[in-house]
């Protein structure tokens, strides 16, 4: 459900300046007030809405300039966490907790279950999968830098954004990031620093990049003698 409001935020269905609230949330999602007000509470914190006085929230300017270049420094530091972990190399608590997230997502993913809350248990899952990751890559330095940014709209580690409206489509991009999660792990073992940074500079970006990419319905071969973006 977080994942939800702030998509609609950072898209622009949900207006600066529109007021918001838990009640207003829970109806529109189809949840209690308990969720819709945690949910609040993480977009607050994220600076994507202000606590108004009284009660209820207003939503932020946000910028998407700042989004996109917290997203980018972000992407940075989970690719030099990445490869840190990858040379400094796991222990068993590490790759159990690693494991167990990517066997996880796995299951929800697999499951035709319509009462199973897909993006609520990937949500919950990807954000301990990056944190692991950060807090313990072998070099404090890393997540000491990603605290300056941790506040910023989108900068949270495994922040992720769904758009209710294509369940089908939003369901392919989960299941890219967890092939991701996967080869992650794959890299780590294998003591395969570069690999890793790569994977997770990639993985971390998408957030945003995949989001447009996977609109697009279908591609057409190039023109021979045009140049450019030829997707439809």
């Amino acid at each position: 459900m977080l994942a939800v409001v702030r998509r609609q935020i950072i898209n622009g269905e949900k207006k600066p300046g529109e007021k918001i609230n838990e009640a207003a949330v829970a109806i529109e999602l189809g949840v209690s007030r308990t969720p819709a007000r945690t949910a609040l509470a993480s977009l607050a914190a994220e600076g994507l809405i202000e606590k108004r006085d009284g009660r209820g929230f207003t939503v932020s300017q946000v910028s998407a300039a700042d989004v996109v270049k917290a997203v980018e420094v972000r992407a940075a530091l989970e690719s030099l966490a990445a490869g840190s972990m990858a040379e400094n190399g796991m222990n068993e608590d590490v790759e159990r907790i690693l494991l167990d997230v990517t066997n996880a997502t796995q299951e929800l993913l697999d499951t035709d279950d319509p009462s199973q809350d897909l993006i609520g248990g990937y949500s919950d899952q990807n954000k301990v999968f990056h944190e692991t990751i950060m807090r313990d890559c072998g070099n404090h330095l890393i997540s000491h830098a990603f605290e300056r940014i941790a506040m910023l709209p989108m900068a949270g580690l495994g922040t992720l954004v769904f758009d209710a409206s294509n369940f089908k489509r939003e369901r392919m991009r989960l299941t890219v990031g967890h092939s991701q999660h996967v080869i992650l792990f794959d890299a780590f073992k294998q003591r395969d620093r570069l690999r890793a940074e790569a994977i997770m500079r990639e993985h971390s970006k998408a957030t945003l990049n995949y989001a447009d990419l996977f609109v697009r319905k279908k591609y057409r071969r190039p023109d021979p003698d045009v140049t450019g973006d030829t997707a439809k």
